[in-house]
């Protein structure tokens, strides 16, 4: 018994200075930090990756952004469709979010179709190449910072998730690239729910279109649109949505390259036009 309760009291000095190493640690660690830069009305966004690597849960109250004076976490939010169109895919927009749990041993990444942050009054441009302080803010008022790479948005999926482009193989044939194509636009227009918006020539009258404020553009007519006429543009768009007043909602399941087959089938729409939409 004696031998038990030495070993005991031996004991007990370890696991209190193992807790309190714990403790004392750095509870986060930021991975993957970059920001992409704007085109049009679109803002500047920050994705990120922040590990929990303590032994207790954490919450983020704030991010913080050098070059911004506002940098405030959203998370994306059920887009407005009608309900036989419910199964379309997840089309969404942005919610603001005060803070964000952290269980013990966890990650949380901030990414294209879930948490993102959204970065205003900035007090530089932003240009790729550049590169920005963020601080994560946890509620015990600890904190974390890192550098985060300026990019722009056609170079957001490689960054976050390796090579944006497809690869298919055959067997015993090597590996090729699949390029974006008009004709996997067509396919994805049909099948994602474009065209319950946009009508299937791309006019902007879609099954539900008189139900948005303010309406679907009409694709023919360049003028309507609000971050760019090109691919990249169009992509970015689809990549992001149009969060600060506008009905477009952001695709992130789709590939950097079915927006950019998806661009490029919206850019053939335009030349059933010359002048403005057909009476």
């Amino acid at each position: 018994m004696a031998f038990s309760s030495r070993a005991a009291y031996l004991v007990l000095p370890l696991i209190l200075a193992s807790v309190a190493c714990d403790v004392a640690s750095e509870p986060v660690q930021l991975a993957r930090a970059v920001v992409v830069t704007p085109a049009g009305t679109t803002e500047s966004m920050l994705f990120l990756t922040v590990e929990n690597t303590s032994a207790r849960p954490v919450r983020v109250v704030k991010i913080t952004v050098d070059a911004a004076a506002v940098a405030e976490m959203r998370t994306t939010t059920a887009h407005r469709m009608a309900v036989a169109d419910s199964a379309v895919g997840p089309t969404t927009m942005y919610s603001p979010v005060e803070s964000l749990l952290l269980p013990a041993r966890s990650s949380l990444r901030f990414a294209p179709g879930g948490y993102t942050v959204v970065l205003g009054q900035l007090a530089r441009p932003l240009l790729p190449g550049d590169s920005v302080a963020v601080t994560v803010w946890l509620e015990t008022r600890e904190q974390a910072t890192t550098t985060a790479r300026v990019l722009r948005y056609a170079d957001l999926d490689t960054a976050l998730m390796g090579s944006s482009a497809s690869i298919t193989s055959i067997a015993g044939e090597t590996p090729v690239a699949v390029a974006p194509s008009i004709e996997e636009g067509r396919t994805i227009f049909t099948s994602d729910g474009c065209a319950n918006c946009h009508g299937l020539t791309g006019q902007g009258d879609g099954a539900i279109a008189k139900t948005l404020n303010p309406p679907p553009r009409d694709f023919r007519v360049a003028a309507a649109f609000k971050n760019g006429t090109d691919e990249a543009a169009i992509a970015q768009t689809l990549a992001t949505g149009i969060p600060n007043g506008g009905a477009m909602p952001l695709y992130a399941h789709l590939s950097e390259r079915e927006r950019r087959s998806l661009a490029l089938y919206v850019i053939s729409l335009r030349q059933t036009a010359t002048e403005g939409p057909t009476p």
